[in-house]
């Protein structure tokens, strides 16, 4: 994400935000209510991914292509674990450090600029990989999984929401990102070692259900068109919001592990 609109989209979000929370409080694990993410799919799908593997205050996780880190503080708040995650540039990684330390999660989540494609950190250094709906906007989404593959742990767990095309067909269009289909992604899993692969879609369950949550993101969204530098921004968010409504883009998570 570009330097200007990052910034913008972190300081419009802190400020919705503390407006909120002066008539009610944010859900557990959402100090920014998920408008951290892009496509607007309910932050309530994570509970289904966490169920797999053990979470401990001494698990490490890397949350690849973590952006300003909603998931990441998620994972910290709700299961107590720590958290390293990747951003795409040095000001996405700023700006998301800014609302991590003002969540009072800087102890235990850290985010650092980091190519998906060549991980800056050692082998099997991680208990669990999280990706969360990043795989597409990666410049190279299937070295990206080979290196989680590498950092992961003998027996960790990889755990993916992904929003995919129903087929090889009919693709999204969605600037700046290139869905993948659900077999495409199994198979890739497959081909870099990754065994006990199980899919499921999320479709059906991941509109967001918090009435308080969709009211801040039509704010944040009308916030954000009223800024020529978050065009970009905007019309990402319009995009997969229309490809979800109409089919063409599906939910789906993967769960799998290390052998």
């Amino acid at each position: 994400m570009p330097e200007a609109p990052v910034a913008r989209l972190a300081a419009a979000i802190e400020t919705l935000v503390r407006a909120h929370k002066a008539a009610a409080p944010a859900p557990r694990g959402l100090q920014y209510l998920g408008l951290e993410r892009a496509s607007g799919t309910g932050f309530h799908l994570l509970d289904a991914l966490a169920a797999r593997g053990i979470f401990r205050k001494y698990e490490l996780v890397l949350d690849l292509g973590a952006g300003l880190g909603g998931t990441s503080r998620w994972l910290a708040a709700r299961l107590g674990c720590e958290v390293v995650g990747t951003a795409a540039s040095r000001a996405e990684a700023d700006a998301g450090e800014a609302l991590t330390r003002r969540a009072g999660l800087s102890p235990q989540v850290r985010l650092v600029p980091a190519d998906p494609a060549a991980l800056p950190f050692r082998a099997a250094h991680f208990t669990h990989v999280w990706i969360l709906e990043a795989l597409p906007r990666l410049p190279d989404p299937t070295a990206a999984l080979r290196e989680a593959h590498r950092v992961l742990r003998r027996g960790g767990t990889l755990a993916i929401q992904d929003l995919v095309c129903p087929d090889a067909v009919r693709a999204a269009a969605i600037p700046g990102w290139t869905p993948a289909t659900a077999a495409e992604r199994m198979a890739a899993l497959e081909r870099f070692g990754f065994v006990e692969a199980a899919l499921r879609d999320r479709t059906a369950e991941a509109p967001e259900r918090s009435a308080q949550v969709v009211a801040a993101r039509d704010r944040l969204l009308a916030r954000l068109r009223r800024d020529p530098r978050c065009a970009q921004l905007v019309r990402e968010r319009e995009a997969l919001a229309a490809a979800l409504a109409d089919g063409a883009l599906r939910v789906v998570q993967i769960v799998a592990r290390r052998p």
